[in-house]
């Protein structure tokens, strides 16, 4: 087992887990996610039928996501500050009880993302350095949240972090340069250097890298088919608005390499999350929707990237799928998918939501 927390210690955790009793009837699924409501930051559940119930930050956060079952954790969850963030949160979903809060040290800031290893015993962190913008993978405990070591990530601006099947990570590098005293301000636009990079976990071995010919196009968000065709939505950064607005917002890797998906409607040049929905019948109906916050809209493609199809959701942002069902959340406050094989709909009064989100039983 790699480096962290033993499966003795996972036996012990599981045992005084804070999960309170079960209930007779289950709780209808819902929306792992972080939302603002007023000006108050939180993150939690939201169930349909129901308003959200959540902790208290003291920032927003951007990803936030169950702990691994192996972790025998179930109603556990951890959030992720919004780059540049400054504070880790793990927390009870049932309870809205903080459990373990980590503030990171001073020269280095979170990116919004982490990923989880599959037996539960590691935690990722995408960081950046508060010196000099680079890229860094923290490698650390899942519950206690302390760094146990750290690696490159292969560029500048690390986002999100997929971990494969054989266990090597996939990091989506932003490309892009911001330091503290310019906040957001992104300071190499024009000498910008996006890559996709497949890293060796034990190492931090840089084993395979890729980039798009286009390099004004941000690779940010990570979602994976079956097949192990890989879905990367894109932010563009092109100085040109008519550039940026028809720019691609999807791109694929798979055994063939990794390539841009060509638009057929200009989509504004903002992919804000990504996910792969089986379909409910054969894998021809397979599909990967991108949410496309800035025009306002669900981008759906084939898992091969062919037949686009597109569905209003004005600032749309959090994906969450579970099986051929979804749920994608929006800036506005509206909640659509597909819950057990009917059409969702619901608009929360006074609730924007973030761009991440998970599916929760």
């Amino acid at each position: 087992m790699p480096m962290g927390i033993n499966r003795r210690q996972l036996l012990a955790l599981a045992a005084a887990s804070l999960a309170l009793p079960a209930t007779a009837a289950s709780p209808p699924p819902g929306l792992l996610t972080a939302w603002m409501q007023g000006d108050q930051a939180m993150a939690g559940v939201w169930r349909p039928g129901s308003a959200p119930f959540g902790v208290a930050l003291p920032n927003r956060a951007h990803e936030v996501q169950l702990l691994p079952p192996a972790l025998g954790l179930p109603s556990q969850a951890l959030a992720v500050a919004r780059r540049p963030g400054e504070t880790l949160l793990r927390f009870d979903t049932r309870t809205a009880r903080a459990l373990q809060w980590l503030d990171i040290e001073d020269e280095r800031a979170f990116c919004g993302h982490a990923a989880f290893s599959h037996d539960g015993s590691l935690l990722y962190t995408s960081e950046t350095s508060t010196e000099d913008g680079a890229g860094f993978i923290a490698v650390r405990h899942p519950l206690h949240l302390h760094k146990l070591r750290e690696f490159r990530s292969g560029g500048l601006d690390p986002h999100a972090i997929l971990v494969e099947p054989d266990g090597s990570l996939l990091v989506a590098n932003g490309g892009l340069l911001n330091l503290p005293e310019t906040g957001r301000v992104k300071l190499n636009r024009a000498r910008m250097d996006s890559t996709l990079v497949r890293l060796d976990p034990a190492s931090g071995q840089i084993l395979q890298a890729w980039r798009l010919d286009d390099p004004f196009l941000s690779l940010r968000h990570l979602a994976r088919a079956p097949d192990g065709t890989v879905a990367i939505a894109l932010q563009a950064e092109h100085a040109d608005p008519a550039s940026r607005r028809n720019a691609p917002l999807l791109a694929l890797l798979d055994t063939n390499g990794l390539r841009a998906v060509p638009l057929t409607v200009p989509l504004e040049g903002y992919g804000g999350d990504v996910a792969f929905v089986p379909g409910s019948g054969t894998a021809a109906e397979d599909r990967f929707v991108v949410s496309a916050t800035r025009a306002g809209q669900l981008a759906w493609w084939s898992a091969q990237g062919t037949s686009p199809q597109q569905q209003a959701l004005p600032e749309a942002g959090a994906l969450a799928v579970h099986g051929s069902d979804w749920m994608a959340s929006s800036g506005q406050g509206a909640v659509c998918g597909v819950l057990h094989g009917q059409a969702l709909t619901r608009q929360l009064i006074g609730v924007r939501w973030d761009n991440h989100g998970r599916w929760l039983v």
